[in-house]
Parts: structure tokens; C-alpha cells; sequence
């Protein structure tokens, strides 16, 4: 854990200190409508009880995730809500570590993240929501909360993402929800908090 704080700590102070915010022009030109990028997250995550009344099986996992984004909007709003709101596309997959590294190949080609951008600083919040789909054996672990090797992925989350001229880091949340939408019962479904520090390139 402490090598992590001090992995995170000098990512943060890399990115701040690298150059100063784009101007206007090259703040205007990388958020463009049309561009796009590679990234990746990974991370931990943990089931639990949602909602509460029903005693699901706690598993801990390593979630990698790359991904791709293209900006949809361009830049759209203004005051404190401006930004760009981009298509999100991930594959990857989360491992059960704690549970005898059970596998979750998870696709989500419908995702949408909104990033409140400014030129005058180099963060920014973002959100994300979307749905996908997965195969594995986590049905293995949890016969009580999926039913199926097949199973639907739905994310709901937010982070903030830090950026200099080129590339950009971020420390996200989401919480990842795994169920097989009634195929075959019974399905009660898992939910897990992710936290994950992203790289986009």
C-alpha cells in the first residue's frame, strides 16, 4: 500500500509540474471533436451487498481494463459544467485473486464518460456510465448470484483525471455490476466498488 501512495504521489507531482496548461488554441485543438485515444485502467475491487438483505459472496479482484475514447461533442457548455462528453469502448478483465483467480472477460462497447474541462487548469471530474457484456467462471464462485458463464456488465462511476501536453493520468471509481438479466435463475446478481488509477496515451 505504501508503495502505491508513493507510485501515485510522484504521478501527480510529474504531471503538475510538467509545462504549464495549453493555451486556449491547443486546449481548443486536443479536445476537438473527432479525436480520439488509447488508455487503460487497473485496479481493486470488492464485492458487497446491494442492496443490503441478502448475504452475497465477497470476492476481491484485479480489474484491467484498456480502453479506447473518441470525442463525440467537441467542447459544449459553459460555467462549471463545461466539458466534452466522449464515446467510451473497454475489453478486459477481472480476476478473482482472493478466490483461486476465477476469470471475468468482460467487452463494453456502451459507455459514455463526461469530462468537465477548462483551460485554466489540468484536471478535470469526469463521469461514466454504460453497459457491456462478459464470459467466465466467476458462476463458479457465486451459483447463487449468476447463474451463467454468460453474464451483462453495467458501470456507473466518476474520477478525475489529470493532464499535461500529451497524455493524461487519472483515479477513478465505479461500481461494477454483473448479473445475467434473468437467462436463468437464480440471479440476484454481484456488485463490486473499483477503485483504479487510469493512463490515457
Amino acid at each position: 500500500m505504501r508503495i502505491l501512495l508513493v507510485a501515485v504521489t510522484a504521478l501527480f507531482l510529474t504531471f503538475l509540474t510538467h509545462g504549464n496548461a495549453a493555451d486556449a488554441d491547443s486546449f481548443s485543438k486536443r479536445f476537438k471533436k473527432g479525436s480520439h485515444d488509447f488508455g487503460g485502467q487497473i485496479g481493486w475491487g470488492y464485492t458487497f451487498d446491494l442492496p443490503p438483505g441478502r448475504d452475497r459472496i465477497n470476492i476481491g479482484m484485479l480489474f484491467v481494463f484498456p480502453n479506447w475514447q473518441s470525442n463525440i461533442t467537441g467542447l459544449i457548455g459553459e460555467s462549471w459544467y463545461r466539458g466534452a462528453l466522449f464515446h467510451h469502448v473497454e475489453a478486459g478483465f477481472a480476476n478473482a485473486v482472493d478466490r483461486g483467480g476465477n476469470w471475468l472477460w468482460g467487452f463494453s462497447p456502451l459507455m459514455a464518460q463526461y469530462k468537465f474541462l477548462s483551460p485554466d487548469r489540468k484536471w478535470a471530474p469526469n463521469i461514466l456510465a454504460g453497459a457491456g457484456f462478459s464470459y467466465g467462471d466467476w458462476n463458479d464462485l457465486a451459483e447463487r448470484e449468476i447463474a451463467t458463464e454468460f453474464e451483462f456488465l453495467l458501470h456507473v462511476g466518476a474520477g478525475v483525471e489529470f493532464y499535461n501536453r500529451t497524455n493524461a493520468w487519472s483515479l477513478n471509481y465505479r461500481l461494477f455490476h454483473v448479473s445475467n438479466s434473468g437467462i436463468k435463475m437464480p440471479n440476484i446478481g454481484l456488485n463490486a466498488h473499483v477503485f483504479s488509477l487510469g493512463m490515457r496515451f
